[in-house]
Protein backbone atom coordinates (compact mmCIF):
# COMPACT_ATOMS: atom_id res chain seq x y z
CA UNK A 1 0.00 0.00 0.00
CA UNK A 2 1.49 3.42 -0.97
CA UNK A 3 2.28 5.53 2.11
CA UNK A 4 2.35 9.31 2.60
CA UNK A 5 3.74 10.87 5.77
CA UNK A 6 2.83 14.43 6.84
CA UNK A 7 5.13 16.03 9.41
CA UNK A 8 3.32 18.81 11.26
CA UNK A 9 -0.38 19.45 11.83
CA UNK A 10 -0.71 23.22 11.62
CA UNK A 11 -1.81 25.20 8.55
CA UNK A 12 0.49 23.52 6.02
CA UNK A 13 0.10 19.98 7.34
CA UNK A 14 -3.66 20.10 7.64
CA UNK A 15 -3.89 21.69 4.21
CA UNK A 16 -2.00 18.66 2.89
CA UNK A 17 -4.24 16.26 4.83
CA UNK A 18 -7.45 17.81 3.55
CA UNK A 19 -6.13 17.89 -0.02
CA UNK A 20 -5.19 14.20 0.11
CA UNK A 21 -8.58 13.22 1.52
CA UNK A 22 -10.35 15.29 -1.12
CA UNK A 23 -8.27 13.77 -3.93
CA UNK A 24 -8.99 10.29 -2.57
CA UNK A 25 -12.79 10.64 -2.62
CA UNK A 26 -13.17 8.20 -5.52
CA UNK A 27 -9.93 6.33 -4.97
CA UNK A 28 -9.93 2.72 -6.18
CA UNK A 29 -6.35 2.08 -5.08
CA UNK A 30 -5.35 1.80 -1.45
CA UNK A 31 -3.52 4.71 0.20
CA UNK A 32 -2.05 4.99 3.69
CA UNK A 33 -1.59 8.48 5.24
CA UNK A 34 0.03 9.30 8.60
CA UNK A 35 0.05 12.68 10.33
CA UNK A 36 2.75 13.23 12.99
CA UNK A 37 2.08 16.20 15.28
CA UNK A 38 2.98 16.84 18.97
CA UNK A 39 -0.31 18.60 19.75
CA UNK A 40 -3.59 16.73 20.13
CA UNK A 41 -5.41 19.29 18.05
CA UNK A 42 -5.19 22.48 16.04
CA UNK A 43 -4.07 25.82 17.46
CA UNK A 44 -4.98 29.00 15.62
CA UNK A 45 -1.49 30.48 15.73
CA UNK A 46 -2.78 33.72 14.21
CA UNK A 47 -4.32 34.49 17.60
CA UNK A 48 -1.13 34.14 19.67
CA UNK A 49 -0.82 37.93 20.25
CA UNK A 50 -4.16 37.84 22.06
CA UNK A 51 -3.87 34.32 23.49
CA UNK A 52 -0.81 35.18 25.61
CA UNK A 53 -2.91 37.66 27.59
CA UNK A 54 -6.32 35.98 27.52
CA UNK A 55 -6.40 32.31 28.66
CA UNK A 56 -10.04 31.82 27.68
CA UNK A 57 -9.43 33.15 24.18
CA UNK A 58 -6.44 30.81 24.00
CA UNK A 59 -8.68 27.88 24.91
CA UNK A 60 -11.16 28.88 22.21
CA UNK A 61 -8.28 29.00 19.72
CA UNK A 62 -7.53 25.31 20.21
CA UNK A 63 -9.71 22.53 18.85
CA UNK A 64 -8.91 19.02 20.01
CA UNK A 65 -8.84 16.26 17.43
CA UNK A 66 -11.35 14.42 19.60
CA UNK A 67 -13.90 17.15 18.79
CA UNK A 68 -12.89 18.13 15.28
CA UNK A 69 -14.73 15.50 13.21
CA UNK A 70 -11.56 13.95 11.82
CA UNK A 71 -11.71 10.15 11.92
CA UNK A 72 -8.59 7.99 12.11
CA UNK A 73 -7.98 4.29 11.53
CA UNK A 74 -5.29 4.24 14.22
CA UNK A 75 -4.12 6.69 16.89
CA UNK A 76 -0.86 6.52 18.86
CA UNK A 77 -0.45 8.91 21.80
CA UNK A 78 1.86 9.67 24.67
CA UNK A 79 0.94 7.56 27.69
CA UNK A 80 -1.77 8.96 29.99
CA UNK A 81 -2.90 11.72 27.64
CA UNK A 82 -6.48 12.93 28.34
CA UNK A 83 -7.92 12.00 24.96
CA UNK A 84 -11.03 9.95 24.17
CA UNK A 85 -9.91 7.95 21.14
CA UNK A 86 -13.33 6.31 20.76
CA UNK A 87 -14.75 9.61 19.52
CA UNK A 88 -12.51 9.64 16.46
CA UNK A 89 -11.43 6.05 15.79
CA UNK A 90 -12.85 4.64 12.58
CA UNK A 91 -13.70 1.35 14.31
CA UNK A 92 -16.07 3.26 16.60
CA UNK A 93 -17.55 5.59 13.98
CA UNK A 94 -18.39 3.43 10.99
CA UNK A 95 -18.51 5.25 7.67
CA UNK A 96 -18.69 8.85 8.90
CA UNK A 97 -17.02 11.36 6.54
CA UNK A 98 -13.23 11.29 6.68
CA UNK A 99 -12.99 14.93 7.66
CA UNK A 100 -15.51 17.48 8.86
CA UNK A 101 -18.84 18.73 7.69
CA UNK A 102 -18.38 22.47 8.20
CA UNK A 103 -17.25 23.56 4.74
CA UNK A 104 -17.68 20.46 2.63
CA UNK A 105 -18.28 16.82 3.37
CA UNK A 106 -15.30 14.65 2.44
CA UNK A 107 -16.88 11.23 2.43
CA UNK A 108 -15.46 8.01 3.77
CA UNK A 109 -13.55 5.79 1.36
CA UNK A 110 -12.37 2.47 2.85
CA UNK A 111 -9.38 2.49 0.48
CA UNK A 112 -7.95 5.48 2.38
CA UNK A 113 -6.40 4.73 5.77
CA UNK A 114 -5.63 7.64 8.11
CA UNK A 115 -3.28 7.41 11.09
CA UNK A 116 -2.47 9.99 13.76
CA UNK A 117 0.75 9.85 15.79
CA UNK A 118 1.35 12.32 18.59
CA UNK A 119 5.06 12.91 18.37
CA UNK A 120 7.91 14.51 16.49
CA UNK A 121 10.30 13.24 13.84
CA UNK A 122 13.97 12.98 14.81
CA UNK A 123 15.42 11.60 11.56
CA UNK A 124 14.53 10.67 7.98
CA UNK A 125 16.62 7.78 6.67
CA UNK A 126 16.02 5.31 3.82
CA UNK A 127 12.32 6.26 3.53
CA UNK A 128 11.77 5.68 7.25
CA UNK A 129 10.89 8.40 9.76
CA UNK A 130 12.26 7.99 13.27
CA UNK A 131 9.57 9.35 15.59
CA UNK A 132 9.54 10.09 19.32
CA UNK A 133 6.07 9.74 20.79
CA UNK A 134 4.65 12.60 22.82
CA UNK A 135 5.25 16.29 23.35
CA UNK A 136 8.05 18.18 21.70
CA UNK A 137 10.60 19.75 24.05
CA UNK A 138 11.30 22.86 22.03
CA UNK A 139 14.05 24.17 24.31
CA UNK A 140 14.22 27.72 25.68
CA UNK A 141 11.11 26.84 27.73
CA UNK A 142 10.41 27.16 31.46
CA UNK A 143 11.33 23.87 33.11
CA UNK A 144 7.76 23.24 34.31
CA UNK A 145 6.54 22.86 30.72
CA UNK A 146 9.10 20.33 29.56
CA UNK A 147 8.26 16.63 29.18
CA UNK A 148 9.29 14.55 32.18
CA UNK A 149 9.20 11.02 30.72
CA UNK A 150 11.53 9.44 28.21
CA UNK A 151 9.77 9.19 24.88
CA UNK A 152 8.98 5.92 23.13
CA UNK A 153 10.51 5.73 19.66
CA UNK A 154 8.87 4.19 16.58
CA UNK A 155 9.70 3.85 12.88
CA UNK A 156 7.19 5.01 10.25
CA UNK A 157 7.93 3.98 6.64
CA UNK A 158 6.84 6.23 3.79
CA UNK A 159 6.91 6.50 0.02
CA UNK A 160 6.50 10.27 0.09
CA UNK A 161 6.81 12.79 2.91
CA UNK A 162 5.47 16.34 3.25
CA UNK A 163 7.45 18.47 5.70
CA UNK A 164 5.24 21.10 7.35
CA UNK A 165 6.88 21.20 10.77
CA UNK A 166 7.05 24.99 10.94
CA UNK A 167 9.16 27.08 13.27
CA UNK A 168 9.87 27.23 16.98
CA UNK A 169 9.66 30.53 18.83
CA UNK A 170 10.29 31.49 22.43
CA UNK A 171 7.78 30.69 25.14
CA UNK A 172 4.99 31.75 25.51
CA UNK A 173 4.73 32.74 21.83
CA UNK A 174 5.06 29.09 20.86
CA UNK A 175 3.10 27.09 23.46
CA UNK A 176 4.19 23.57 24.32
CA UNK A 177 0.66 22.51 25.29
CA UNK A 178 -0.80 19.41 23.72
CA UNK A 179 -4.31 19.87 25.13
CA UNK A 180 -6.69 22.75 25.70
CA UNK A 181 -6.38 22.55 29.49
CA UNK A 182 -2.60 22.70 29.31
CA UNK A 183 -2.87 25.69 26.99
CA UNK A 184 -5.24 27.50 29.34
CA UNK A 185 -2.76 27.07 32.20
CA UNK A 186 0.21 28.17 30.09
CA UNK A 187 -1.53 31.30 28.92
CA UNK A 188 -2.73 32.07 32.46
CA UNK A 189 0.94 32.18 33.48
CA UNK A 190 1.73 34.45 30.55
CA UNK A 191 -1.22 36.73 31.32
CA UNK A 192 -0.12 37.08 34.94
CA UNK A 193 3.37 38.10 33.84
CA UNK A 194 2.00 40.76 31.49
CA UNK A 195 -0.39 42.14 34.10
CA UNK A 196 2.39 42.35 36.70
CA UNK A 197 4.82 44.16 34.40
CA UNK A 198 4.75 47.93 34.33
CA UNK A 199 7.10 48.00 31.35
CA UNK A 200 7.19 45.39 28.61
CA UNK A 201 9.87 45.31 25.93
CA UNK A 202 9.29 43.41 22.69
CA UNK A 203 12.34 42.52 20.61
CA UNK A 204 11.65 42.18 16.90
CA UNK A 205 9.27 44.15 14.69
CA UNK A 206 7.92 41.37 12.52
CA UNK A 207 4.20 40.67 12.30
CA UNK A 208 4.15 38.87 15.66
CA UNK A 209 6.04 41.60 17.50
CA UNK A 210 3.90 44.35 15.98
CA UNK A 211 0.58 42.69 16.79
CA UNK A 212 1.74 41.70 20.28
CA UNK A 213 2.80 45.27 21.06
CA UNK A 214 -0.51 46.56 19.75
CA UNK A 215 -2.54 44.00 21.68
CA UNK A 216 -0.82 44.68 25.01
CA UNK A 217 -1.12 48.44 24.63
CA UNK A 218 -4.74 48.14 23.52
CA UNK A 219 -5.74 46.06 26.54
CA UNK A 220 -3.46 47.82 29.04
CA UNK A 221 -3.07 51.43 27.84
CA UNK A 222 -1.53 52.47 31.15
CA UNK A 223 1.46 50.15 30.68
CA UNK A 224 4.71 51.15 29.01
CA UNK A 225 5.39 49.11 25.87
CA UNK A 226 8.63 49.37 23.90
CA UNK A 227 9.20 47.71 20.53
CA UNK A 228 12.87 47.25 19.57
CA UNK A 229 13.69 46.58 15.93
CA UNK A 230 17.13 46.31 14.27
CA UNK A 231 16.16 47.86 10.93
CA UNK A 232 15.03 51.28 9.71
CA UNK A 233 11.49 50.12 8.88
CA UNK A 234 9.05 47.46 10.02
CA UNK A 235 7.89 44.82 9.36
CA UNK A 236 11.15 43.53 7.82
CA UNK A 237 9.61 41.65 4.85
CA UNK A 238 11.30 43.03 1.71
CA UNK A 239 8.24 42.34 -0.46
CA UNK A 240 6.03 44.72 1.55
CA UNK A 241 5.82 48.30 0.24
CA UNK A 242 7.08 51.38 2.10
CA UNK A 243 3.61 52.86 2.50
CA UNK A 244 2.51 49.75 4.41
CA UNK A 245 5.51 50.02 6.73
CA UNK A 246 5.00 53.74 7.34
CA UNK A 247 1.35 53.15 8.24
CA UNK A 248 2.26 50.38 10.70
CA UNK A 249 4.65 52.75 12.46
CA UNK A 250 1.92 55.39 12.62
CA UNK A 251 -0.49 52.86 14.14
CA UNK A 252 2.03 51.96 16.84
CA UNK A 253 2.62 55.64 17.59
CA UNK A 254 -1.14 56.19 17.83
CA UNK A 255 -1.31 53.58 20.57
CA UNK A 256 1.61 55.04 22.48
CA UNK A 257 4.05 52.22 21.77
CA UNK A 258 7.63 53.47 21.90
CA UNK A 259 9.40 52.18 18.79
CA UNK A 260 13.20 52.01 18.73
CA UNK A 261 14.37 51.45 15.16
CA UNK A 262 17.94 50.63 14.12
CA UNK A 263 18.46 49.16 17.58
CA UNK A 264 20.01 45.80 18.40
CA UNK A 265 20.19 44.15 21.80
CA UNK A 266 23.63 42.87 22.77
CA UNK A 267 22.92 41.37 26.19
CA UNK A 268 20.08 40.76 28.62
CA UNK A 269 21.23 41.02 32.23
CA UNK A 270 19.94 38.91 35.09
CA UNK A 271 17.74 41.76 36.35
CA UNK A 272 16.10 42.09 32.93
CA UNK A 273 18.07 45.15 31.89
CA UNK A 274 18.82 45.17 28.16
CA UNK A 275 22.04 46.60 26.75
CA UNK A 276 22.17 47.63 23.10
CA UNK A 277 25.11 47.20 20.76
CA UNK A 278 25.82 50.94 20.99
CA UNK A 279 25.83 50.92 24.80
CA UNK A 280 22.33 52.17 25.59
CA UNK A 281 20.48 50.67 28.55
CA UNK A 282 16.80 49.72 28.37
CA UNK A 283 15.03 48.70 31.57
CA UNK A 284 12.37 46.01 31.33
CA UNK A 285 10.04 44.18 33.69
CA UNK A 286 9.12 41.66 31.00
CA UNK A 287 10.80 40.96 27.66
CA UNK A 288 9.38 39.08 24.69
CA UNK A 289 12.00 37.92 22.19
CA UNK A 290 9.89 37.91 19.03
CA UNK A 291 12.97 37.91 16.82
CA UNK A 292 13.90 34.35 17.75
CA UNK A 293 12.72 31.64 15.38
CA UNK A 294 14.20 28.28 14.54
CA UNK A 295 13.06 26.03 11.72
CA UNK A 296 12.01 22.60 12.96
CA UNK A 297 14.25 20.73 10.54
CA UNK A 298 16.89 19.07 12.73
CA UNK A 299 15.68 15.69 11.50
CA UNK A 300 17.03 16.55 8.03
CA UNK A 301 20.52 17.60 9.09
CA UNK A 302 22.17 14.17 9.17
CA UNK A 303 20.99 12.68 5.87
CA UNK A 304 20.01 15.79 3.92
CA UNK A 305 22.63 18.39 4.91
CA UNK A 306 22.72 20.12 1.53
CA UNK A 307 19.04 21.07 1.12
CA UNK A 308 19.19 24.35 3.00
CA UNK A 309 19.31 27.92 1.73
CA UNK A 310 21.71 30.36 3.47
CA UNK A 311 18.81 31.58 5.63
CA UNK A 312 18.11 28.05 6.90
CA UNK A 313 14.94 27.48 4.87
CA UNK A 314 14.54 24.34 2.76
CA UNK A 315 15.32 24.65 -0.94
CA UNK A 316 12.30 23.64 -3.03
CA UNK A 317 11.09 23.64 -6.61
CA UNK A 318 7.89 25.47 -7.55
CA UNK A 319 6.16 22.10 -7.04
CA UNK A 320 7.45 22.04 -3.41
CA UNK A 321 9.90 19.20 -4.09
CA UNK A 322 12.96 19.47 -1.88
CA UNK A 323 16.17 19.99 -3.83
CA UNK A 324 19.86 20.22 -3.02
CA UNK A 325 22.03 23.31 -3.27
CA UNK A 326 23.25 21.87 -6.58
CA UNK A 327 19.69 21.81 -7.93
CA UNK A 328 19.18 18.04 -7.69
CA UNK A 329 15.55 17.20 -6.86
CA UNK A 330 14.79 14.71 -4.08
CA UNK A 331 11.69 13.39 -5.74
CA UNK A 332 9.65 12.04 -2.84
CA UNK A 333 10.23 14.80 -0.26
CA UNK A 334 8.13 17.98 -0.22
CA UNK A 335 8.33 21.04 2.06
CA UNK A 336 5.78 23.81 2.60
CA UNK A 337 4.97 26.84 4.71
CA UNK A 338 7.52 28.82 6.70
CA UNK A 339 10.18 26.22 5.87
CA UNK A 340 9.98 26.53 2.09
CA UNK A 341 12.50 28.87 0.47
CA UNK A 342 10.10 30.66 -1.86
CA UNK A 343 9.86 34.40 -2.64
CA UNK A 344 6.56 34.79 -0.78
CA UNK A 345 5.59 36.56 2.42
CA UNK A 346 5.35 33.88 5.13
CA UNK A 347 1.69 33.71 6.11
CA UNK A 348 -0.71 31.08 7.42
CA UNK A 349 -2.77 31.41 4.25
CA UNK A 350 0.18 30.62 2.04
CA UNK A 351 1.16 27.66 4.23
CA UNK A 352 -2.34 26.23 3.83
CA UNK A 353 -2.33 26.77 0.06
CA UNK A 354 1.11 25.22 -0.32
CA UNK A 355 0.08 22.26 1.83
CA UNK A 356 -2.96 21.63 -0.36
CA UNK A 357 -0.83 21.63 -3.50
CA UNK A 358 1.90 19.45 -2.00
CA UNK A 359 -0.75 16.98 -0.85
CA UNK A 360 -2.02 16.70 -4.41
CA UNK A 361 1.52 16.19 -5.69
CA UNK A 362 2.32 13.49 -3.15
CA UNK A 363 -0.76 11.51 -4.21
CA UNK A 364 0.16 11.89 -7.88
CA UNK A 365 3.64 10.61 -7.08
CA UNK A 366 2.80 7.54 -5.02
CA UNK A 367 -0.24 6.41 -7.03
CA UNK A 368 0.49 7.50 -10.59
CA UNK A 369 4.29 7.94 -10.62
CA UNK A 370 3.64 10.98 -12.78
CA UNK A 371 4.75 14.57 -12.24
CA UNK A 372 2.45 15.69 -15.04
CA UNK A 373 -0.40 16.12 -12.57
CA UNK A 374 1.64 18.22 -10.14
CA UNK A 375 0.35 21.59 -8.98
CA UNK A 376 2.76 24.53 -8.81
CA UNK A 377 3.01 27.65 -6.71
CA UNK A 378 0.97 30.45 -8.25
CA UNK A 379 3.76 32.20 -10.14
CA UNK A 380 1.84 35.44 -10.54
CA UNK A 381 2.14 35.89 -6.76
CA UNK A 382 5.89 35.32 -6.55
CA UNK A 383 7.95 38.35 -5.56
CA UNK A 384 4.71 40.11 -4.55
CA UNK A 385 3.54 41.50 -1.23
CA UNK A 386 0.44 40.34 0.55
CA UNK A 387 -0.03 40.92 4.25
CA UNK A 388 -2.76 41.90 6.71
CA UNK A 389 -1.93 43.28 10.15
CA UNK A 390 -4.20 44.45 12.94
CA UNK A 391 -2.49 46.79 15.40
CA UNK A 392 -4.45 47.19 18.61
CA UNK A 393 -7.71 45.67 17.30
CA UNK A 394 -9.02 49.00 16.00
CA UNK A 395 -6.39 49.65 13.32
CA UNK A 396 -5.70 47.45 10.31
CA UNK A 397 -3.69 47.59 7.13
CA UNK A 398 -3.66 45.20 4.21
CA UNK A 399 -1.53 45.07 1.09
CA UNK A 400 -2.94 42.74 -1.54
CA UNK A 401 -1.03 40.96 -4.29
CA UNK A 402 -1.70 43.82 -6.71
CA UNK A 403 -0.05 46.31 -4.36
CA UNK A 404 -3.31 47.95 -3.29
CA UNK A 405 -3.43 49.25 0.28
CA UNK A 406 -6.53 49.02 2.50
CA UNK A 407 -6.50 50.93 5.79
CA UNK A 408 -8.99 50.20 8.59
CA UNK A 409 -11.20 48.16 6.29
CA UNK A 410 -14.34 47.19 8.29
CA UNK A 411 -14.29 43.61 6.99
CA UNK A 412 -10.67 43.12 8.01
CA UNK A 413 -11.31 44.52 11.48
CA UNK A 414 -14.33 42.25 11.84
CA UNK A 415 -12.31 39.17 10.83
CA UNK A 416 -9.69 39.96 13.45
CA UNK A 417 -12.06 40.39 16.35
CA UNK A 418 -11.25 36.73 17.00
CA UNK A 419 -8.07 36.61 14.88
CA UNK A 420 -10.00 34.77 12.15
CA UNK A 421 -10.91 31.94 14.50
CA UNK A 422 -14.47 31.70 13.15
CA UNK A 423 -13.22 31.23 9.59
CA UNK A 424 -10.19 29.02 10.25
CA UNK A 425 -11.93 25.77 11.17
CA UNK A 426 -14.49 25.89 8.33
CA UNK A 427 -11.61 26.45 5.91
CA UNK A 428 -10.24 23.08 6.94
CA UNK A 429 -13.69 21.52 6.77
CA UNK A 430 -13.61 21.00 10.53
CA UNK A 431 -16.23 21.54 13.19
CA UNK A 432 -15.59 22.29 16.82
CA UNK A 433 -18.06 20.10 18.64
CA UNK A 434 -18.67 20.84 22.30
Amino acid sequence: MPRILIIGGSFGGLGALKSIIKKAQNLTQQLDVTLVEPKLGILNILGIPKAVLDPEFAAESFVSFERANVYWDTIKLQEDMPFDTKKVLRSENGDKPHIGVAAEELKYNPNLKLHFVQGHVTELVNNIAKVKIGKLDKGRLPERYRPTKSAEEVDIPYDSVIIASGRTRNWPLDPLSSTVEELRKEMADSTAQIKNAKKTVIIGGGALGIELAGEIKHQFPEKEVVLVHPHATLPPEPLICDRFKQQVLEFLNNLGVEVLLNTRIKTEQADGVLVTTDGRVITSDLTFWCNYKKNNVDFLAKNYPNVFAPNGDILVTHQYEVKTDKGNVIGNVFAVGDLADLPLVKTAGWAYREGCQAGNNAVELVLNKDRGGYESVDKEYLEKGGMLLVVGMEQSICEDFLGQIFINDPEHLKMYEDYRLSSMFPTYGLTKEQ
